[in-house]
């Protein structure tokens, strides 16, 4: 089972996945398609994972909504009361 956080970043790394093939299939004309996904995956998962960590989204209420740019700092922040 996922904790909330692990939950809460599953969701916004695939909103940064869904994002960045987006932004990506703009620039080449057309849909990049599943081997983007997996790309990304091999290339920025890791380092996406260590921002992660390191954000304030972490701890945030809001991380589904924003979470995706992995901020060290945000106005719209609001701690997680557990």
């Amino acid at each position: 089972m996922c904790s909330d956080s692990d939950a809460n970043f599953l969701h916004v790394q695939r909103r940064r996945i869904e994002h960045d093939k987006w932004c990506e299939g703009c620039g080449i004309g057309h849909d990049p398609g599943s081997n983007y996904v997996i790309s990304w995956i091999n290339n920025y998962a890791g380092l996406y994972r260590s921002a992660w960590n390191k954000s304030l989204c972490r701890g945030c209420k809001n991380a589904k909504t924003c979470g995706l740019f992995v901020l060290t700092e945000c106005d719209n922040y609001e701690e997680i009361k557990r």
